[in-house]
């Protein structure tokens, strides 16, 4: 799906809107007066328009989100690439104040916070004087841009706020600036931390409005499906009321969207392939990031309608020679502890004592192990749901199919040296898409509700219920139907799961969230909420770039040296 927009225009509308001539001075008679723009509801929906793209930009799903961030603090990936120190410093849990991949993501997040803003300013200095059959779209276009604030201010405070509010404790802890308006003086910009419970607080007060504006409405048109509609914001209050662990509102909006917003899980053959730009806005999502192939602009560029993390993830194969090649920059892939997570102890496709990652020397009797533990589900269906196996899959290059490699300039030729498959281009390289993947993001989604209900009613001791919905998720994965007890069903919250490490081997709950949405660049939350990030540092051990370091002040990332610098009231994360 398309949101035809060109952020040129955007950036020089919105510029414009936020400037008062005593702090810009710009002396160009040809620009659009803030007195008569906007001046309509198309007005209107063109700036909401350039609030939705700003979710895609460059240093946020653009490009940098996920590969170049969650990815790295929950050891989603490891790197191939060992050429940029502040890279791999990001996967050992050692951020860098200068690290440029944070400072982008926290300017493009505050871009949209200030694209909000000053479209809500427009709402305001319109609706007075638009036509009372125009108060109806208003209303709507307000509750969109409520929720977008909401979107950009969860990032913030998810990744920038000291602490997760954890049995109560740490909502006095640094948050994030609290911006409600669009700066028209200097001053204006040097704006003190608020707490992180008032950074929650915001967020909730942002979307309870946005539900109020937007009830009973759904967008079912083809260019609009991706608009915000009720469903939507209740199931993001839900999630957000589980992080501040308000479990009795959590409840309440949860059990809501399960019960009734007519959502269900989709069939484990649409599942499949639902992240690779098949089978969009399909019965299971609730939020979904539009994007669309662009073969004007790549995705790192901010007029872009595609992304280019698959360009970051992409897969390698087998090349003329027999040995690896690159389908794109092919930067990062699973880290191997991953794979042995999701119940994989099949051995290694390379015999003992291999010299050379070439097919010639690829073990047959392993891929026909292979094939049967996928067959008779013997490993969690979801790992080649989220990975491409090596000499055991294919991906289409120019038309013709060849094999997936062990992963590009992976030296260690025992590593399990996967390949992504979430949110990578199927039908070919990424250049073939001009590395503008039209992938939507599936950003919120049932399968999540149902996991994020079940922690929420073990706070309510209904364990039986709780237990019913992780079975659900299960129960999908493997090709049962969903309402009905399977074979597969864990009989208690305390089951063996297909993990063999101590901090999901006997959780069902934690383990589901981890193989349902793996690659969904969820998991670094979960991390942070539920304190376990020394224990998982403890699993993963290390990157190839050196072992992971890490301290309980790892949860919250640093403020960016530039911010630091350029406002004189913002303090910095400890440890940094």
């Amino acid at each position: 799906m398309k949101i035809v927009a060109k952020f040129s225009l955007f950036v020089l509308l919105l510029s414009m809107a936020s400037c008062k001539e005593d702090f810009v001075n710009v002396d160009n008679p040809g620009a659009i007066s803030t007195a008569s723009y906007p001046n309509s509801v198309a007005d209107l929906e063109q700036l909401l328009a350039g609030a939705y793209a700003t979710q895609h930009a460059p240093s946020i799903f653009g490009h940098n989100m996920l590969a170049k961030n969650t990815y790295l603090w929950d050891h989603t990936t490891d790197l191939s690439w060992q050429g940029t120190t502040t890279w791999i410093q990001l996967a050992q849990n050692n951020s860098q104040v200068n690290d440029s991949f944070l400072q982008g993501t926290w300017q493009d997040l505050w871009r949209g916070i200030q694209r909000c803003n000053t479209l809500l300013a427009g709402v305001e200095a319109y609706a007075p004087k638009a036509a009372a059959s125009d108060a109806a779209a208003v209303n709507l276009i307000k509750g969109q841009t409520l929720y977008l604030r909401a979107w950009y201010y969860f990032y913030l405070t998810s990744l920038w706020g000291e602490s997760f509010i954890v049995d109560g404790q740490g909502g006095d802890k640094q948050g994030v600036p609290l911006v409600s308006k669009t700066a028209t003086s200097l001053p204006e910009t040097q704006i003190s931390r608020s707490t992180v419970k008032q950074c929650w607080d915001f967020i909730i007060s942002d979307l309870k409005a946005a539900e109020t504006l937007l009830k009973g409405k759904s967008w079912t048109g083809a260019t609009d499906k991706y608009k915000m509609g009720e469903w939507g914001v209740k199931a993001f209050l839900g999630k957000v009321y589980v992080y501040v662990q308000d479990w009795a509102n959590a409840k309440t909006y949860l059990s809501d969207v399960v019960t009734n917003s007519g959502k269900s899980l989709v069939s484990f053959d649409t599942y499949k392939t639902m992240f690779n730009g098949q089978n969009e806005f399909n019965s299971e999502s609730l939020i979904e990031l539009n994007l669309n192939v662009d073969m004007t602009y790549r995705g790192t560029d901010d007029r872009s309608m595609g992304s280019s993390i698959g360009m970051v993830i992409a897969p390698t194969y087998v090349g003329p020679n027999g040995a690896q090649a690159a389908s794109a920059w092919s930067n990062v892939f699973p880290h191997a502890k991953n794979i042995a997570r999701f119940g994989f102890n099949l051995g290694h496709y390379f015999p003992a004592g291999t010299a050379t990652a070439n097919i010639a020397n690829v073990d047959k009797s392993y891929i026909t192990r292979s094939v049967a533990a996928r067959t008779n589900k013997t490993v969690d269906p979801r790992l080649w749901v989220a990975c491409l196996q090596p000499y055991v899959d294919s991906m289409i290059i120019s038309g013709v199919k060849k094999p997936i490699s062990h992963y590009l300039d992976i030296s260690e030729i025992d590593m399990e040296a996967w390949s992504f498959r979430k949110y990578i281009y199927l039908g070919g390289a990424e250049g073939e898409v001009n590395m503008a993947n039209g992938d939507n993001i599936l950003w919120l989604r049932l399968a999540d509700v149902y996991l994020l209900y079940a922690e929420t009613l073990t706070h309510s001791g209904d364990n039986a219920t709780a237990l019913e919905y992780i079975n659900k998720v299960k129960r999908r994965a493997y090709g049962y139907a969903v309402n009905t007890p399977s074979a597969v069903d864990y009989k208690s919250l305390a089951d063996q799961t297909s993990a063999p490490d101590a901090v999901l081997k006997n959780d069902p709950l934690k383990y589901e969230r981890w193989a349902e949405l793996f690659g969904e660049g969820h998991w670094w939350f979960d991390v942070c909420r539920w304190k376990i990030g020394d224990k998982e540092a403890a699993y993963y051990q290390r990157v190839r770039g050196g072992t992971i370091q890490w301290d309980a002040t790892d949860y919250a990332q640093p403020i960016p040296i530039n911010e630091i610098t350029s406002n004189v009231n913002i303090k910095q994360n400890a440890g940094y």
